[in-house]
């Protein structure tokens, strides 16, 4: 009965890390964001939550095709989609709304990297661009 146990425990843990190994860095979305908490967080008003949820699925559209080209050019491509996502926020955003939503970016950003997901260089500079 004791090896029974063990067995299936040891089949159960096999499970579990089968289940992490498929999962996919390239179908995650690093800056994927709740349009609540980002609404909540950034204090936005009424006109903002429309301007900034058609910004937000831009993103993820940008984000999904640079995750679906080729190796050679998908950092190219993921800097270039967080630096338009930063662009079209700029315009929206407060001056303080937009430097709480790059410390988010850059929070965000580390996480992915410390957890191994794809993530691109840090954007503590983008309110120059």
């Amino acid at each position: 009965m004791k090896r029974f146990g063990l067995m299936v425990a040891a089949v159960l843990m096999m499970g579990a890390t089968s289940v992490f190994a498929k999962n996919d860095v390239s179908t995650k979305e690093p800056f994927a964001a709740s349009m609540y908490q980002l609404a909540s967080y950034l204090n936005l008003t009424a006109a903002q939550v429309d301007e900034v949820e058609a910004i937000n699925t831009y993103f993820i559209e940008k984000q999904k095709e640079c995750m679906h080209s080729a190796a050679s050019i998908q950092e190219k491509k993921m800097r270039d989609a967080v630096y338009g996502n930063l662009k079209l926020m700029k315009k929206v955003l407060t001056e303080e709304q937009y430097r709480k939503y790059v410390m988010l970016l850059n929070v965000t950003n580390n996480n992915n990297r410390r957890m191994n997901v794809t993530s691109v260089n840090d954007v503590y500079l983008a309110e120059n661009n």
